[in-house]
């Protein structure tokens, strides 16, 4: 049991590791600065998550909460968070976001397993669990924010 923890642990650590890495790389080709085709970047997206805004706000993050899983396409985001518990919402809004911006990082909430495939196939950076806390992520973001 304990080896398996273990595992567990290491996994999730090189998975973090990799997600902070893409961020990294995204932050360093400008991607929080603003496109050079004259759109603003407004920082963070975030869909069926409200209860986060306080904590984005805190690592002194841009963000925009929507409370609809549509896409604004007028404005750049370097990230969008689709969080909800509905893993349709969640798909049709990570589709939208690829394809207005091809180079979006997404992190996206999958319920169903056999649903996973399908975001990692769309393009997903991290998939959390349906009950999995997005603290250790918002901790991530802080760390680089810093």
């Amino acid at each position: 049991m304990t080896i398996l923890l273990g595992f567990t642990t290491a996994g999730l650590l090189v998975l973090g590791f990799f997600v902070m890495r893409r961020l990294d790389t995204f932050i360093e080709r400008g991607g929080i600065l603003d496109s050079p085709r004259g759109r603003a970047n407004q920082g963070i997206l975030i869909y069926g998550a409200p209860e986060i805004e306080e904590k984005i706000h805190k690592i002194g993050m841009k963000y925009k909460i929507i409370t609809d899983p549509i896409f604004p396409k007028d404005d750049l985001y370097s990230a969008l968070f689709a969080l909800s518990q509905d893993d349709r919402d969640n798909l049709a809004l990570c589709h939208m976001a690829k394809q207005a911006d091809p180079e979006i990082t997404m992190i996206a909430r999958c319920s169903a397993p056999k649903l996973q495939g399908v975001f990692k196939t769309m393009g997903v950076s991290r998939l959390l669990g349906a009950e999995e806390s997005v603290d250790l992520l918002l901790a991530e973001l802080g760390g680089i924010s810093k």
